[in-house]
Parts: C-alpha cells; structure tokens; sequence
C-alpha cells in the first residue's frame, strides 16, 4: 500500500530522535511511499545530509523548542496549511513542541491518521507548574492520537502512569542503529589527541560521555565530579564526544579546572564507534531521556555502562551486574561507582565481562523502520475497512 506520510519533528539535529526519523524516512522512500518531513528553525547539516533526496524537506523558522506564545501560534498555522494543500495519509510527530502542534494542526486538518513517538516525556525531572502543565497538554492531544509509539517500556509505562491514552493507543518500538558498526570497531587510540595517552594508552582508564551539550545532559556538573576522580587516578582520561550550544562553556570549565591534559573534546563525529571501542566506562548523566540510543551502542561494543535512573533504563542495565543505576540528584552516587570501578579492576573487568553478554538485538536499525511500516498498514487497513 503507496502511503502519502509526512513527519514533524521540533529539531533536526544530531541526535537520537532525529537518526530515527530519518531513518523511518528514508524507509518509507523505498517502499515507494511520498514523504514530507516538516522540521524546525534548529537543525545540522550532518543529519540532514543523511536524509533521501527523494523526500520533501520543509522548514518552519517559527517551530522552536522553547514555548513561546507568538511563534508558536504561526508555526501552528504554517503546520496546518502544508497538511491542507499536502492531504496525507499519516501525520507522524516527533518530540514535544511538534508533537502538541502537529496533532492538533492535523487533526484540524481532518488527516485520516496521527501517530506521534514518544522520545522522551517532557514532564520528566522538570519543576512542579511545568510538569503538571505538559502532562494537561499531552493529556489532551491523547484524545486525537491515534497510536503512540515508545521507545522503550519505561516510556509506557510512566506515560500510563499520568493517564495519558489508554494501553491499546501504545507500542513499543526501539530505536534502531547499525549494531554491527559498534561491536566490530577496529581500536584505533591516535584519534585521541592526548600526547601522554598517545604514548602508551594502556596506561589509562578512558571515561566516555556522548551527547549534545545540553542542560538536561549535564557534561559541566561531570567534570567537576571527574575533577575529584583525577586527584586519585591520575591515570584517567575523560572523553566527550558530541556537539552543542553548550560546549564552548564546558571546554572553559575544563580548561579553568585545570584538565585541559585529561579531558578530550571530540566535537561531533558520524563514527562515535571509534570512541565507544577505546572506552572502559560510558556514562549517562541526563536528568532527563528517553531511553537513549547511546545506552545499547554502548552495549553493542561491549561496554558497561553508568547511567542516572531513567525511566526505562533498567531494561537494559542490570545493576551492579553489567552496569550500574544511580539516583540523578545524588551525584555523589557517581563519583562512589567510578571509584569503586577505578579502584578495583576485578569489579571492572566483572562488569565489562556482563556488558559484553548484554542482548541488544531488539534495537537493530533493520527492524525498525520495518515495525513502523507495518504499523502504518495495520492502522491503514482498520481505518478502510
């Protein structure tokens, strides 16, 4: 069935929501489907590269991810005269902003289908007006969605938590990437640019950190943690890699902490599996996700992995067996596990053993856009029947 399907998403840049709805993009091309994909003002030419030519991209300046009243009242409307003049079949949204404004806008638009993936809750680790004020709007916009897509199970289950929908609107759908890229990465440790780890990176233990430079990501409230890690093990390195409009602030934090010969910054790279392959631990600091792609390419390499209690997380970690689960208020939490770790390689060496036995299949980028098709046509076929 040729399927007339467009996609809006708040952001298109380098990350895991966006690598998924360009990969679920790119699918529908081949089958032959007409996609158009509505993306904000912010976005990376990385990702966008990335994309089918074959599919319509259009940009909305006023779609930002901040609330603010004006702008969004004329995305809304820019959003409803592209469904007017394009009549899908499908209206798929993608993150917060897009998703409350896209639903309503296809709803109005009379779109025979509206599906949204939940990412990531917005209410999630955020004050108390702001938490119970998106849990009211996403509450509504339930009533015209037709199905949510989860990307793991702790999405659906603290979004039933809030009764939002009903448990028949709801599947779970991992994301998806190339697992075989990240468990068969050749190491190659020049790609660091630190002389004394260049010289013999034996020597050291390597902390990774992946991620935009975001609040919610938290690489600054790290690095202070990581500076009391390297007044004891003087023989670690710290690696970020990832982009963001914060990482100039972080590279001045590290450089004012005096860690400039201990903390490498990548920037953004399309081949992270480098990085992943010379780590021994990867740690998660979000307050707030989904349940991050990052996690399982962490696990594909065989990596363990350190990472605030997500919701969802603990479908793939298994405390103090192939990683450990921190409370994300409590950072002294993490600095107490990394010392553990650094202190007592029988438990690394316990953990990395674990991590490299930990099943990920389900998040593979073949199954995926798959999965979602399917579901397009089953929503498709109860619809005309």
């Amino acid at each position: 069935m040729k399927k007339k399907i467009c996609h809006v998403i708040t952001r298109f840049i380098n990350g895991g929501a966006e690598e998924n709805t360009m990969l679920t993009c790119n699918y529908s091309i081949k089958l032959g489907d007409n996609v158009t994909l509505i993306i904000g003002k912010e976005t990376n030419k990385e990702i966008l590269y990335k994309l089918s030519k074959k599919i319509k991209v259009i940009k909305i300046n006023n779609l930002v991810r901040d609330i603010d009243p004006i702008k969004d009242i004329l995305a809304f409307f820019e959003i409803k005269r592209i469904f007017n003049k394009l009549k899908p079949d499908i209206v798929h949204t993608h993150e917060s902003k897009a998703g409350i404004l896209g639903r309503i806008a296809a709803k109005i638009s009379r779109v025979n289908l509206i599906v949204h993936t939940v990412h990531i809750l917005p209410f999630v680790n955020v004050k108390y007006y702001k938490k119970y004020f998106y849990i009211l709007i996403e509450k509504l916009t339930s009533y015209i969605t037709d199905k949510f897509i989860c990307v793991s199970k702790g999405m659906l289950i603290e979004s039933l938590k809030f009764k939002i929908g009903n448990k028949e609107k709801y599947k779970i759908i991992h994301s998806g990437f190339d697992i075989k890229k990240f468990k068969y990465t050749k190491k190659e440790p020049k790609i660091i640019k630190i002389d004394e780890y260049n010289k013999n990176p034996k020597k050291f233990k390597l902390i990774l950190m992946m991620g935009a430079f975001e609040e919610r990501k938290r690489q600054i409230e790290f690095l202070h943690i990581f500076k009391k890690i390297i007044k004891i093990f003087d023989k670690t390195i710290l690696v970020f890699v990832g982009s963001g409009k914060l990482l100039n602030k972080t590279k001045r934090l590290s450089s004012d902490l005096g860690l400039k010969k201990r903390v490498y910054f990548s920037g953004f790279r399309n081949d992270p599996e480098k990085f992943i392959s010379l780590s021994d631990i990867c740690v998660m600091n979000s307050v707030r996700e989904g349940l991050p792609k990052v996690v399982p390419q962490y696990y594909s390499a065989g990596k363990p992995v350190i990472s605030t209690n997500l919701p969802g997380i603990q479908e793939i970690i298994s405390h103090s067996k192939n990683g450990y689960i921190y409370n994300p208020y409590k950072q002294n939490e993490l600095f107490k596990i990394l010392k553990l770790l650094l202190e007592k390689p029988e438990e690394l060496k316990k953990i990395t053993k674990n991590a490299k036995k930990t099943n990920v299949s389900k998040w593979s980028h073949i199954k995926m856009p798959i999965k979602i098709n399917d579901l397009y046509d089953e929503l498709l076929n109860d619809h005309y029947k």
